[in-house]
């Protein structure tokens, strides 16, 4: 590829598996860029919309109850809030690939870039349950049992979000150029293999 092309990682993760935070350390390794939940406040801005809603639909395939207040740049009322928000995102990650070195975590940015000029890498971060279970309860001061059931949520809520919005299958290895075992690597191991991929 063109060295001209922005570099662009896209990350797909298990809930507990450390994904978010293995992206913001690539990130500061790499002087890239990174996006994650504040995608919801760019895309609040940009369609003049209620954050909270958009927060509510972050990452769920689109439900017919929960709708965005019509913005300042009209979009449609009559939208289910995470249709407007996967949209507006989607511009923004298609923006931000333009314009700037970036690692981007979630809302379905593989799909999304899968055309676009960039230098994409697209990497998907998973761990043992026990391992995820041990991360959340240390992460949020829950309890085993509460563990597991965010845990079953979020996956269930992420698989039916990226199913819903492509043509491909959550966590299936072919959507990926690396998949990392964050438990086998540990989360700075993981920060080193991607970034030294990049820095080479």
């Amino acid at each position: 590829m063109s060295g001209f092309m922005n570099k662009i990682i896209t990350i797909g993760r298990q809930f507990g598996s450390g994904g978010h935070e293995a992206g913001e350390k690539i990130a500061q390794r790499l002087g890239f860029a990174f996006y994650d939940k504040n995608l919801i406040t760019l895309a609040a801005e940009k369609g003049g919309m209620n954050h909270a809603v958009l927060s509510e639909a972050d990452e769920k395939a689109a439900n017919p109850w929960l709708y965005a207040s019509m913005g300042q740049t009209g979009f449609n009322v009559n939208v289910p809030a995470n249709d407007t928000l996967f949209t507006l995102q989607s511009q923004i990650i298609r923006e931000v690939a333009k314009t700037e070195n970036a690692v981007i975590v979630g809302r379905c940015s593989d799909y999304i870039l899968k055309d676009a000029p960039v230098e994409l890498l697209n990497v998907y971060i998973y761990a043992p349950t026990e391992a995820r279970v041990k991360r959340i309860m240390s992460r949020m001061d829950v309890t085993e049992q509460q563990a597991l059931q965010l845990i079953k949520r979020h996956d269930k809520q992420r698989k039916c979000y990226y199913d819903f919005y492509t043509d491909r299958k959550w966590a299936s290895h072919t959507n990926y150029h690396i998949t990392l075992n964050s438990e086998k690597f540990g989360i700075d191991g993981v920060v080193d293999i991607i970034s030294s991929y990049i820095e080479k």
